[in-house]
């Protein structure tokens, strides 16, 4: 079952749905995602590239509801990774926000892109996915360190969220949308909403504030985010009682920033742990957050480990990379290799590192391995290697070790300023440092 067949289900729900620009019920975005879905064919591929708002999360609904394969693309994608993406799926359209169409037109050009879908009759019934037929695509290959296409089928996404819903013990949520769509933490906010047909408040900017007063306002009682919000909460004032399940994701989690919310707000914050490939795979009860765990097993995930790494098995992990030499590297007998260094004592889950060469900067995955890429084609560059320095509550942001072909004054600014005006903010090199010379890994 996709996105759009758990939507087709609450199709006589008079119950909110949405919150944003405009509210939205699920009989009312029912049928606008059904009239939206007659602009696409079953198979096309559409890039999904928007900021977080109600019309662009009935968007993302109406492609599944079409049977497209969408192409999930982080809004502050730009410049080669947004050139590449598109170069590399070759989407028959591009659903773009406006600010994001408008920063990045020039990238564009060429391609058919739209910032509305048209209306029709559309099908009244969604489209149904095959077991294996690809209906989503990212490109954070965290695993293989480096961007590709990750495929998941169309079926994945609410097979994962149905039972995380099912994990958090919740029987009803109203919640906030604060990270884009592209990513397994924003599209598992959205997944867990509809398994539990409850509501969800789309905030497009994520300010503190502005959270603290939403949380209030619309008496939110399930936050799921980075662990950068919660530190960013602590430096404001409001009433959080309404959450009744806090819980952090996509990166390590202080305890530290843990007990601080504990004594502030008076709310427990959990964790969860998941990857672009595997989606989300494990959840913390509340009452063990002291234990530093990252959680269990949700139903259906098989764990183990060897020689440190974790190897898993669930219904809905990827179906595979583009590269078929990469997918067979993480594949071993039906596990999927995670590339995470873990200890598993009494069915909890303890990060203890990484084997794979991925950063994580505010949540966002960094892969060295492009960088490198960019850097070498300077012409001044003769050897390079890409580090992560710990920048703390942040993670780790990327630092470019360089043997340059011929020192010169003002290298280490002009490389800087090639590699940082070809990325995305966030993948963002923070200094250039020359060096003799690059030793092994």
């Amino acid at each position: 079952m996709s996105y759009a067949a758990r939507l087709f289900e609450l199709r006589d729900s008079a119950r909110t749905f949405l919150v944003g620009e405009r509210s939205v019920s699920y009989e009312q975005a029912a049928k606008e995602v059904m009239e939206m879905s007659s602009s696409v064919a079953a198979g096309e591929t559409v890039v999904h590239f928007a900021t977080n708002s109600v019309q662009s999360v009935l968007h993302y609904l109406a492609l599944q509801w079409a049977g497209a394969r969408v192409v999930a693309v982080d809004p502050l994608t730009s410049a080669e990774d947004l050139k590449f993406i598109l170069e590399d799926s070759s989407p028959f359209l591009i659903i773009a926000s406006e600010d994001v169409m408008n920063r990045e037109k020039e990238v564009l050009k060429g391609y058919r892109v739209v910032t509305s879908l048209g209306r029709g009759s559309g099908n009244n019934e969604p489209y149904t996915y095959h077991k294996n037929e690809v209906g989503l695509i990212y490109y954070y290959a965290g695993i293989a360190g480096r961007t590709m296409q990750v495929l998941h089928s169309g079926e994945s996404s609410y097979l994962n969220a149905r039972a995380l819903a099912k994990s958090t013990g919740l029987n009803e949520v109203r919640t906030a949308l604060l990270v884009p769509l592209a990513h397994v933490l924003g599209n598992s906010v959205l997944g867990v909403t509809l398994a539990l047909g409850g509501s969800l408040l789309i905030i497009p900017k994520f300010e503190p504030w502005k959270l603290a007063s939403s949380i209030q306002e619309f008496r939110l009682n399930y936050l799921s985010a980075v662990p950068q919000v919660f530190e960013a909460l602590l430096e404001v004032n409001g009433d959080l009682s309404s959450l009744s399940l806090c819980v952090s994701s996509a990166a390590p989690l202080r305890m530290e920033v843990q007990r601080r919310f504990l004594s502030k707000f008076g709310r427990v914050i959990t964790q969860q742990y998941g990857f672009t490939e595997g989606m989300v795979l494990t959840f913390l009860k509340p009452e063990l957050w002291e234990t530093g765990a990252v959680g269990s097993p949700l139903e259906d995930v098989r764990l183990k480990v060897k020689d440190g790494e974790l190897m898993v098995r669930a219904p809905w992990l990827m179906l595979g990379y583009s590269d078929e030499e990469e997918t067979k590297k993480v594949w071993e007998e039906g596990w999927l290799k995670t590339g995470d260094l873990v200890k598993v004592i009494d069915d909890l889950v303890y990060f203890t590192g990484v084997k794979k060469r991925m950063l994580k900067f505010k949540g966002y995955p960094i892969f060295p391995k492009d960088l490198e890429a960019i850097l070498r084609r300077h012409p001044a560059v003769s050897e390079v290697r890409v580090v992560g320095e710990e920048v703390e509550g942040l993670g780790q942001q990327p630092v470019a070790l360089v043997v340059a072909k011929e020192r010169r004054a003002g290298l280490e600014e002009e490389l800087l300023n090639f590699v940082n005006s070809r990325v995305a903010i966030y993948k963002r090199v923070k200094r250039v440092q020359l060096v003799d010379s690059i030793g092994p890994e």
